[in-house]
């Protein structure tokens, strides 16, 4: 029915766009082609192009057709693509993190269900960075709309990796059909590795050419005329409707143009229907059960579910065969049946009525079954037919909703669990149920899980079990920002709680003390029953754990110093932080105890980070990972190592993107912002920061927005708008005390509504201001804000007075993790040295102001230090060298290299892709003044 031999028409623009993918990813500089268009527009012949043209080329090719049955299979399209490769006897394939990729294709649950899905991502991309390395990797998929959302997300991991790979992706999809998870989709579409191809109708040249090649060579004017407008020069409907009318003897003249317009869009259905009702009643059965199990069925199981031998099989699919409805592929010992095209089937499928469907769907869950297949291949029947009240029928949904979740898939697995409702009216057999789906739909359908969880809690009398699920509900509704019902949720758990019960009355506890860091109107009840909670009786639980978590987070929003010595308490739990980043219910207390050793300026701090980070990429779901990213740009940021800074908040955007975590984006684009803003890319900070507040409600004493006013206030006052500095540091002061927050180290407004009034000649408001923030950080003891506090009221004074708060600006930061401000704190020196008429006293500190901002990628800063450092009579250096010189990020790789690893293998202990590796270690070399490996030791020790 869609033979090659019709070729392809008006189709060069795509075809030659293919063609340059395939070249460029053959060179190293892989890509993603989505064909998108309607139905029989040719989408899946260009595909079959793509592969033409990648097999001409020595590419691996691995193919996958999505289907509305396994719409909610979990990797169902990725094991397509890559089941065939557990057949390959080479071993490199599965060497470093693919290793789990092949566990798990081949189904082995013991690892899977002790791996998050980041980690599942992450193998799954080492595998096709494997396969690529022998020869170019070419991943086709057609269909893509009914893509199953686990496979969608690899794609969308998968695109910022492409450029360094020697893969091609190329997908094709139907518009006008809903998908599987519409948000992932169009970030697949507008990612800057996609290349959009839409193909259009043919034109009435086109049609006439087709028309030609179907019907006798006579073909009338007027005739194409209505044939281009039954069809929109639709390629696939226009040759089916002309094949319609051959069959019909319908002649091509002016005469019949009338007849052609009779006949409509349905070609394809009707031609089916037509072709159907003539065929042996064994061949329609076949058809008819290849439809209701869907693409790629094993001819064994499509005999049997219509219970025929193989001989009255094999004559029916020969004659299905030859009028083109079903084609045979063979894949090892097997035969599979697949339909020409998606439309065959669909037109098939509908042949059905309602209660055949509901039988042959119940009779396909049987036979897989009793054949022992994948317990989610027997669900995706159990979805297309009507609740039965059959146990074993709940017995597999639930086993598929345990086979997703171990994959890290919580769409699929609440999509089973819901259906088992259905089959569950009974309320004592509900409870279990109602638990699990209120547990899957939290990372799904927030409003559904706080239905479910409501349900299961008017079910349980038990204190203990009823506390556990009144937990989850509150956090429903915490992350629908409903923080009232959350904490009185929560209040009235702890209420009907046993006294005795410690480990569960402080888990709810922790929860609200951290909640109200969100929930501005309640922070007030906390701070009056601070106290008793730090006074409560040592306790060896996770409940003290977190609620020590969430005290320190409070202490270090005040500025009190005893959250320095509680987090570090905590964090000396290695078996707590292990599992915490383990467990998504953790990431607010995890992502609160890190932050407090990064505003304490503790040296251990990233340390600390990193070693969780390395958890959670093996172990913890994705959504934490992305959490542990943002937690880590923000210590990179306030220690000043931008560029460092820049890619941890560009890639915990980009997983929640993945994730659909807005908290995670909302607090992201806070910190993006000021890095792009210290950086010197206004315009780039200023777009991430609007991001932020279209992210965040209108109240915003619902949701913190401190940092992004700090962060505004910032880039205003460098664009030298000093009013609007100083009404974004306004905004973040009344946002500051709604939530309760006063340490300058976590937000520092103050510092900058004194600039921008100082700069308003307003001098006596900005000194007050600098006075308030150089007492709290006097306070709170870390050295970023007490040398930040010490600057700015430098700046606010003149002649001793300023160079002597400035030297001690100096002295304070010296030798402390955040080389930003010491920059910073040089820099005003000497430039104050130097209008003092100091010029040689000047020129030491305006040179290593000018290597610090250089190493820390602070572009504007280290142009300010240049020009001060030039009227001083001093000579800058154009390059910063030497081991001091390296990023975080180039020592560590350069520490690695001199070890002996090779740059995939460090690109796979990091996380990161081999051209990365090869970016920094250039970088490193360059600084180092070396060329080769060999020479690492000796200069990172000199």
């Amino acid at each position: 029915m869609l033979g090659d031999e019709f070729g392809l028409l008006e189709r060069e623009a795509e075809s030659g766009s293919i063609l340059e993918g395939v070249k460029r990813a053959a060179s190293g500089s892989g890509s993603l082609l989505l064909l998108e268009g309607p139905a029989g527009v040719g989408k899946t012949r260009l595909l079959r192009e793509a592969r033409n043209a990648a097999s001409s080329l020595g590419f691996t090719v691995c193919r996958a057709r999505a289907s509305d049955l396994e719409r909610d299979l979990t990797f169902g399209v990725v094991r397509q693509l890559f089941e065939p490769m557990l057949m390959a006897a080479e071993r490199a394939l599965w060497q470093g993190p693919a290793a789990l990729a092949k566990e798990f294709l081949a189904g082995t649950p013991s690892t899977v269900a002790t791996t998050g899905d980041s980690a599942i991502l992450h193998s799954l991309y080492w595998l096709a960075s494997n396969a690529s390395q022998g020869s170019s990797l070419a991943l086709l998929v057609d269909d893509l709309q009914w893509c199953d959302a686990p496979s969608l997300r690899y794609f969308a991991y998968l695109l910022p990796r492409l450029d360094d790979m020697n893969v091609l992706v190329v997908t094709a999809l139907r518009t006008g059909e809903p998908a599987a998870d519409d948000r992932l989709l169009q970030q697949i579409a507008v990612d800057s590795a996609t290349t959009v191809l839409r193909p259009q109708t043919l034109s009435m040249t086109g049609t006439r050419l087709l028309l030609e090649r179907v019907l006798p060579p006579s073909v009338d004017l007027t005739f194409v005329e209505a044939c281009h407008q039954a069809s929109g020069g639709n390629p696939l409907l226009l040759r089916e409707l002309a094949r319609t009318l051959t069959a019909e003897g319908i002649a091509a003249s002016a005469e019949n143009a009338d007849k052609v317009v009779e006949l409509g869009s349905h070609a394809v259905a009707r031609l089916v229907h037509s072709r159907m009702a003539s065929l042996p009643d064994a061949a329609v059965q076949l058809a008819r059960a290849a439809a209701v199990l869907g693409d790629r069925v094993e001819f064994s199981t499509a005999t049997a579910l219509v219970e025929q031998d193989t001989q009255t099989a094999l004559e029916g699919l020969a004659v299905l065969e030859r009028v083109e409805i079903l084609r045979i592929r063979q894949n090892d010992a097997r035969m599979l049946l697949s339909f020409v095209h998606p439309l065959v089937r669909m037109a098939v499928y509908d042949t059905l009525n309602t209660a055949e469907l509901a039988i042959a769907h119940s009779r396909a869950a049987q036979l897989l079954a009793a054949a022992g297949a994948d317990s989610e291949r027997i669900a995706a029947h159990l979805l297309r037919m009507p609740p039965a009240g059959n146990r074993n029928n709940v017995e597999t949904l639930r086993a598929a909703a345990a086979a997703a979740t171990a994959r890290g898939v919580a769409t699929s697995a609440y999509t089973y669990l819901r259906r088992a409702l259905d089959e569950t009216p009974e309320d004592g057999e509900q409870l279990p149920l109602l638990i699990d789906a209120g547990q899957a739909a939290l990372l799904v359908d927030l409003k559904a899980a706080a239905h479910h969880l409501q349900q299961a809690c008017d079910r349980v009398s038990d204190p203990a079990r009823k506390a556990d699920i009144m937990a989850l509900l509150g956090a429903a509704y915490m992350h629908q920002l409903d923080f009232d019902r959350g904490i009185a949720v929560w209040s009235q758990a702890l209420d009907q709680l046993p006294t005795a019960d410690e480990n569960r009355r402080r888990r709810l506890l922790a929860a609200i003390v951290a909640t109200t860091s969100w929930a501005a109107p309640r922070h007030g009840i906390v701070l009056d029953s601070l106290s008793q909670l730090r006074e409560l009786p040592p306790h060896d639980s996770i409940g003290a754990r977190l609620l020590d978590c969430a005290i320190a987070g409070r202490e270090m929003q005040l500025g009190d110093p005893a959250a320095i010595p509680r987090a570090r308490h905590v964090l000396a739990d290695a078996e707590f932080v292990a599992q915490a980043a383990d467990e998504l219910s953790h990431e607010l207390a995890l992502s609160v105890v890190l932050s407090i050793p990064l505003a304490a300026d503790d040296p251990r701090a990233m340390e600390f980070i990193d070693t969780t980070l390395e958890r959670a990429q093996r172990s913890g779901p994705l959504h934490m990972v992305g959490q542990l990213y943002a937690v880590r740009s923000l210590g990179w940021l306030w220690q000043g190592r931008l560029g460092e800074a820049e890619h941890d908040a560009c890639e915990s955007q980009r997983i929640s993107s993945l994730t659909g975590s807005q908290s995670n984006q909302f607090m992201n684009s806070a910190y993006l912002g000021e890095v792009l803003a210290e950086r010197g890319r206004l315009d780039e900070a200023e777009k991430a920061l609007r991001a932020a507040e279209s992210i965040t409600i209108d109240d915003s004493s619902a949701s913190p927005m401190y940092m992004t006013f700090s962060a505004f206030a910032r880039l205003q006052f460098l664009r030298g708008d000093h009013h609007g500095a100083l009404r974004a540091a306004l905004q973040a002061q009344q946002s500051c005390e709604l939530h309760g927050i006063r340490n300058p180290a976590v937000v520092g407004w103050r510092s900058m509504a004194a600039l921008a009034l100082h700069a308003l000649d307003r001098a006596d408001e900005a000194l007050e201001f600098a006075n308030q923030d150089l007492h709290l950080a006097q306070r709170w003891g870390a050295q970023r804000s007490l040398g930040r506090a010490l600057r700015i009221k430098g700046l606010l004074e003149r002649g001793d007075q300023q160079l002597n708060l400035l030297r001690q600006a100096v002295t304070v930061l010296d030798d402390s993790p955040p080389r930003l401000e010491l920059a910073k704190a040089l820099a005003d020196l000497g430039a104050a040295l130097r209008r003092a008429g100091h010029r040689a006293e000047a020129r030491p500190p305006l040179k290593k102001a000018l290597d610090l901002a250089t190493i820390c990628g602070a572009a504007p800063l280290a142009e300010t230090a240049r020009t001060e450092l030039v009227a001083a009579g001093g000579r800058p250096r154009t390059a910063v060298t030497g081991p001091d010189a390296l990023t975080p990020s180039e020592r560590r790789v350069a520490e690695l290299a001199a070890t002996g690893a090779t740059n995939r293998q460090i690109a796979q202990q990091l996380y990161v892709t081999p051209k990365t590796i090869e970016v920094h270690l250039s970088s490193a070399y360059r600084k180092l003044g070396i060329s080769a490996r060999t020479e690492l030791i000796r200069s990172l020790v000199s």
